[in-house]
């Protein structure tokens, strides 16, 4: 089979399966013919200026609209530059196909240039690997392409090689019907004290979990990937769950903990201490030691979820029991140091939710500021805040915001980012540019790692040589790169600067000049440490 049947064969196979884009940065050969195969076939192509980030783009493209979407990359250099954005895609759950250039069988022997055992490097990081060989056919493109999109929802790596052989269908075995027993019924109906907690399974049966819960004042804690699934407009809503202390007032008060659609990846890897028996329910099986699990579920979440209709009838807890929990909770987290050489991150994010219009997204990037952001930013659905969970990587919320902006053209999107995140990605500011993407990037600029300063310890280690970076004006970078760009120094200049740059016609950059200083409190209070 040519190089050009091979392509037209995989890009059929996603475009009948719903798929629409294509996100990548190709090499040359075999990655064009599969970009033009892919635009023949209907869909659409979006450049980018590195693998990571368009590996993230295409993650969150096909998280947020449910379709099958591939990354394209080169072989060698291009391909493993792509691994960590496709490690993220696995550690977060989303569907993601990427399809890579490869020495061919028959040069194998005779080209060690860019050679490299692509499969052996993600298979790790992969649901599945093979190989696009001379065999490929119609269903083994099909299949590659249904495995992405089945639970756990995933990366499936496929190397083009027309000169090998085609690799054997992924077998997955058909799921049977599946029922919450009657005894965990009886016991969920039996607790007083029962608490909820969602988890990234959790987001594609948001309309099930909400029919449960609503008015019965039951507490609900939310992973990072699940904020939204119940408004937090909600009096049901109890904050965020990631393994940390602030979540322990209301786990450690519980009789029973219910686990709908968690997958501890999401966790930090903290102790679990809570003695309350756990339930989980979900779509796909736990596969990590991190808790003893009393009851686990595995089936249709929808299915599973929606047998719960009005089982809390039980509870007992206090009227003001979550109210009181989550406003404690939110004082202690801005009630640290006031800023003096400059805008408390806090702030940041407050005077963002309110300057921004209701449905935003916002995608969060690894760093300090994570911590304030994921408290602060208020969402009333899922898919309202997008980050890397799992793995946590640094410069994530950019190349996140050129696939949301895709995703969600009606939709502004904010990417909150640290200094040291933009310099990973800052190449996708031309991205938001060329395609005029409703996109504002608002930069925590310290001119440092905070996160790390705050994990090096009193004698030193490291210095700040392995923190400070040199100041930056982010706002002429993003003027270089043809879009609006602000400074802010202080609260006033900072609504000035949010409200020029959420009123501007496509992209635009808020360069916020931040006093780290409250960081080490926000940590202490979220996680009990400093």
């Amino acid at each position: 089979m040519t190089p050009t049947k091979i392509s037209e064969t995989l890009a059929a196979a996603i475009a009948e399966a719903g798929g629409d884009t294509v996100f990548g940065m190709p090499g040359g050969g075999n990655n064009l013919d599969f970009i033009g195969a892919s635009e023949a076939a209907g869909l659409r192509f979006v450049l980018a200026h590195a693998e990571t980030n368009a590996a993230i783009m295409a993650a969150v493209y096909a998280d947020l609209t449910r379709r099958p979407t591939a990354c394209v990359v080169t072989r060698g250099p291009g391909a493993a530059s792509a691994v960590n954005g496709v490690a993220n895609a696995k550690l977060d759950r989303q569907p993601l196909i990427v399809v890579a250039d490869a020495v061919d069988s028959k040069s194998y022997e005779r080209i060690s240039h860019q050679r490299l055992d692509q499969l052996q490097l993600f298979a790790p990081v992969s649901k599945w690997v093979a190989t696009l060989g001379a065999g490929a056919t119609h269903e083994t493109a099909a299949a590659a392409v249904a495995l992405s999109m089945q639970a756990p929802s995933g990366p499936v790596f496929l190397n083009f090689d027309p000169q090998g052989p085609a690799s054997a269908l992924p077998t997955t075995p058909a799921p049977g019907e599946v029922t919450v027993p009657g005894r965990v019924h009886d016991a969920i109906r039996s607790s007083r004290r029962p608490v909820v907690l969602l988890g990234t399974g959790a987001r594609v049966v948001a309309g099930p979990v909400r029919e449960v819960l609503q008015g019965t004042g039951v507490p609900v804690l939310t992973t990072y990937r699940a904020k939204g699934v119940v408004p937090e407009s909600w009096p049901e809503f109890a904050g965020i769950l990631t393994g940390a202390t602030t979540e322990a007032p209301i786990l450690e008060a519980a009789d029973l903990i219910l686990m709908i659609g968690v997958d501890t990846v999401e966790f930090i890897p903290n102790a679990w201490p809570y003695n309350a028996p756990v339930v989980s329910l979900s779509a796909w099986p736990e596969d990590s030691p991190y808790l003893t699990i009393g009851e686990e579920i595995v089936g249709d979440l929808a299915a599973l979820t929606g047998s719960l209709r009005g089982i809390f009838q039980g509870a007992t807890w206090p009227e003001d029991a979550v109210a009181t929990h989550r406003r404690t909770e939110l004082e202690r987290l801005v009630a640290g140091p006031p800023a003096t050489t400059g805008i408390a991150p806090a702030a940041v994010i407050q005077r963002a939710r309110e300057a921004a219009p209701a449905g935003t997204i916002a995608t969060v990037d690894a760093g300090a500021h994570m911590l304030p952001a994921m408290e602060l930013w208020a969402v009333e659905n899922e898919d309202e805040v997008l980050i890397s969970s799992g793995l946590a990587t640094m410069g994530f919320s950019v190349p996140a915001a050129v696939g949301a902006a895709f995703a969600r053209p009606d939709r502004r999107v904010l990417a909150f980012i640290g200094d040291g995140g933009l310099a990973m990605c800052l190449g996708e500011i031309e991205t938001l540019a060329r395609y005029r993407l409703n996109v504002t990037v608002v930069v925590f600029n310290d001119a440092r790692l905070s996160l790390i300063a705050i994990k090096a310890r009193p004698d030193g280690n490291g210095g700040e040589n392995a923190i400070a970076f040199s100041s930056v004006n982010f706002a002429e970078m993003a003027r270089a790169y043809g879009i609006a760009g602000f400074v802010a120094s202080t609260e006033s200049e900072l609504d000035e600067a949010l409200s020029k740059a959420l009123a501007t016609d496509g992209p635009s950059l808020v360069d916020a000049r931040v006093d780290p200083s409250a960081y080490p409190h926000i940590l202490n209070s979220i996680r009990g440490r400093r």
